[in-house]
């Protein structure tokens, strides 16, 4: 009986037990926690939105002032009045050393001399053909050892034949202007567009021989010392400035060689302050007779520039 009693209260105390132990939940695999990020209290999440980008403001385009009746001329970007050509005198002017001025070189931006009380003056050369070969490069040396700049005006066919001398030139710190294209015919026998046009082709060869170094030329020197009106108009509408000269003899028959001594007494004549000489190369005379012309000048004082 005893041993009956003590198994019921065993079984009883182990009833007991299992109804005070929890009973073990299975994660679940369908619904997993959220889990909320911790944020620190110094940090605060703005809610993101687009800002609207503000265009730049567009600058309205400067009118261009035009010119009533002017021609656009693209190679320059500018506008020329052609419709005063029909007014002026086509009557040729004739130019010399002993040319004298009147207003319509003052009208037009011509150059004939220059009024200094310095002992200074200008040489300048026009090149049109290399009738004696190697005397543009002598000529380059007696100027590069005496530290002398000076204006070249280029005939455009001079360009295209010779650009390594022209670059020459141009590397020695020379001023280059335009002398025509060709030489002939003479500009005041030219319509207004085909004398633009003989700028321009110079102009263009003149590009393509110094390439990225191009610069347009500024400075003018008409053909043969003839011209009219209208081309000096016309030359000063383009930008370019005309230079004459006061200072020159005959030096540019190529047939015609008068030597050493004649050269130098040719030079010497035409001493002043202010000076524009205008001088050839195509024969050996000036080519001996500058070296010592220019070395007296410079030991009395003289000083020589170009235009720029």
């Amino acid at each position: 009986m005893r041993k009956i009693i003590a198994l019921f209260f065993i079984l009883l105390t182990v009833l007991n037990l299992s109804c005070c132990v929890k009973p073990t939940e299975q994660p679940s695999f369908t619904h997993a926690p959220t889990v909320m990020p911790e944020v620190s209290s110094t940090e605060i999440i703005q809610p993101t939105e687009s800002i609207p980008t503000k265009e730049p403001a567009t600058p309205s385009p400067t009118p261009t002032v035009i010119p009533p009746g002017s021609t656009y001329i693209e190679f320059y970007d500018l506008y020329a009045d052609l419709t005063k050509t029909g007014e002026m005198k086509k009557d040729t002017i004739h130019w010399s050393e002993k040319g004298q001025r009147t207003e319509v070189f003052d009208k037009h931006n011509v150059i004939t001399t220059i009024d200094t009380e310095e002992k200074v003056m200008y040489l300048t050369f026009n090149l049109g053909y290399e009738h004696v070969r190697g005397n543009t490069e002598k000529l380059l040396e007696i100027l590069r050892n005496r530290n002398i700049s000076a204006t070249f005006f280029l005939v455009g066919e001079f360009i295209e034949v010779f650009p390594e001398k022209v670059r020459a030139i141009y590397a020695d710190g020379h001023t280059l202007g335009a002398h025509s294209y060709y030489h002939i015919p003479p500009s005041h026998t030219m319509t207004d567009e085909e004398y633009i046009e003989d700028f321009i082709k110079t102009e263009k060869l003149l590009k393509i021989a110094l390439d990225s170094d191009y610069k347009r030329m500024r400075y003018y020197r008409p053909i043969s010392g003839e011209y009219c009106e209208r081309d000096l108009y016309i030359a000063n509408a383009l930008g370019y400035t005309t230079v004459l000269f006061d200072a020159t003899y005959s030096d540019w028959n190529r047939t015609v060689i008068n030597g050493y001594e004649y050269a130098y007494n040719e030079l010497v004549k035409d001493i002043h302050k202010g000076a524009i000489y205008q001088l050839h190369i195509v024969t050996p005379d000036n080519i001996e007779a500058l070296p010592v012309f220019l070395d007296e000048l410079i030991g009395d004082g003289w000083m020589f520039k170009a235009f720029n």
